[in-house]
């Protein structure tokens, strides 16, 4: 196509022909615009020359014309550049049109601004996810179709590290997560694989126990399957949580939970054994003593065993009394070796 001022002038694109002195020998009207200039309707010399001006102006874009156009030596040649100017950023393009004296070049000014904005929104919204999965306590691991880690949180390695893998997460990219971890059942994974990307389900495994130098590390595991917006999957998001603190929890609750089980029953069993056991109890004790208060016809030996029953029927009151009034369970030995017996507190009244 042969470049004249009246094509250059209609091109749908912001371009300038210029001379190795970088003076504009013609410009689109998109190309007047990029320096904030309006051409006349039809051209007129007066409109090139504000435009060199312009041009001439802008030390920056002067510098990386100059130095781009030593570089060109040929036609067909180009090189380009990043320029900024009035809030907006421009892709910059210069090709050699024509060499030896009258060597021409043209420029093409593309403008980036919004691709620029949509690559720095996308690279903010990509450190802002990286940040909140490196900081989370969960151990992430993002695989593909055919289960390979592709991305991997700095919490997974951890856990990893736990386990004497030591493995970076760029170290880890391309391997099949089923040789993730060592001894890890091939047979594990082949039903997530199944389960998740065949049956496009979840997977859970509410306890995965893993010796360590420090005991066992027991993981909550979910797999999730990755979707397309047509709804095929298209890979899997792995995401262990360590449940090992809140296991020993649940199972410390679980013991007091027996006891406090344990010592209601007692409990319950006391207040049976007073109503049955005390009120007879009562009936002899009162009886005991009204024989001891009678002054006549109770020989020494009588009398002694007469409060030898006042004595151990006060004593079976405050066991019972003890037994409704527990709070806490002890045990003490019955005999050596043997079965043990509740531990009352009785000796600490004598």
């Amino acid at each position: 196509m042969n470049l004249n001022a009246d094509t250059i002038l209609y091109a749908p694109c912001a371009m300038v022909m210029i001379d190795p002195s970088l003076t504009p020998l013609a410009c689109s009207r998109k190309g007047f615009s990029v320096f904030g200039l309006r051409p006349h309707r039809e051209p007129v010399p007066e409109d090139l020359v504000a435009l060199q001006d312009a041009l001439q102006s802008d030390r920056d874009l002067v510098s990386e014309l100059g130095n781009t156009l030593d570089r060109l030596r040929r036609p067909g040649s180009d090189a380009h550049f990043r320029w900024a100017r009035g809030g907006r950023t421009y892709e910059v393009i210069v090709g050699a049109l024509s060499r030896g004296e009258d060597r021409s070049f043209l420029i093409l000014f593309q403008d980036m601004t919004q691709q620029m904005q949509f690559e720095e929104t996308r690279e903010t919204a990509r450190r802002f996810l990286e940040d909140i999965l490196n900081n989370v306590q969960l151990g992430v691991v993002v695989l593909n179709r055919d289960m390979r880690i592709t991305n991997m949180n700095r919490t997974q390695e951890l856990f990893l590290q736990r386990l004497d893998v030591w493995l970076s997460w760029v170290e880890a990219i391309g391997m099949p997560i089923a040789e993730l971890i060592p001894n890890d059942p091939p047979e594990r994974w082949a039903q997530i694989t199944d389960t998740v990307l065949e049956q496009g389900k979840s997977y859970e495994e509410a306890r995965c126990v893993y010796e360590t130098a420090e005991g066992d590390m027991i993981l909550s595991v979910e797999v999730t399957p990755l979707k397309d917006q047509d709804g095929q999957v298209i890979g899997a998001i792995q995401v262990c949580e360590d449940v090992t603190e809140r296991v020993r929890l649940e199972g410390e609750l679980r013991e007091v939970e027996i006891v406090a089980e344990r010592l209601q029953a007692v409990k319950e069993t006391a207040i049976t054994v007073n109503h049955e056991v005390n009120n007879p109890l009562t009936t002899i004790l009162g009886a005991a003593q009204m024989l001891l208060l009678s002054q006549d016809g109770l020989s020494d030996k009588v009398r002694a065993r007469l409060q030898l029953i006042e004595q151990e029927v006060k004593r079976i009151a405050k066991v019972t009394q003890r037994l409704k009034d527990l709070d806490e369970l002890r045990t003490d030995d019955y005999i050596s070796d043997g079965p043990k017996m509740l531990d009352l507190g009785l000796n600490e009244d004598t």
